[in-house]
């Protein structure tokens, strides 16, 4: 996580971190946290849900399509594995968040809460890294942003 730049988010509708790396003006990287509303990412549903998902900010630049929309990309890649894995991430292919997976803690008991919501957030940094995604990620951009 050295090469990213970490960043603590906290909104009404969203609270976690964001790792990030850019490229001239444009910005990839991925989430774990907590969505707080169903229309704070997308396909929530169920909240609050624990999230991780990856993105590329603007969609459509010269960054989104290396990292999402051609074939064999690391987004791609991440969804791909992920399937395979068993802890599939949901593609987005048009939007800045490219790919993400996400489960409701809305019934899950405060006195396990935190191991629930950790096990997620363990399970789908596995998919990352067997994809490749953050050596991809490092190889597309420039620096930490």
């Amino acid at each position: 996580m050295e090469n990213f730049r970490r960043k603590h988010v906290a909104s009404r509708r969203f609270v976690g971190y964001r790792f990030s790396r850019g490229r001239r003006d444009s910005v990839a990287g991925f989430s774990f946290g907590f969505a707080l509303r169903n229309d704070a990412l997308p396909g929530i549903t169920d909240a609050p849900e624990v999230v991780a998902y990856a993105f590329v900010e603007p969609a459509k630049s010269a960054l989104h399509r290396d990292l999402v929309e051609r074939p064999n990309s690391a987004v791609h890649r991440l969804a791909s594995v992920s399937r395979r894995m068993g802890f599939p991430f949901e593609l987005h292919a048009d939007g800045e968040i490219a790919a993400i997976r996400h489960r409701s803690v809305r019934a899950v008991p405060s006195e396990i809460f935190v191991l629930v919501a950790s096990d997620f957030l363990m399970l789908c940094y596995q998919p990352l890294r067997a994809a490749g995604f953050l050596e991809r990620l490092k190889k597309a951009t420039t620096g930490p942003a």
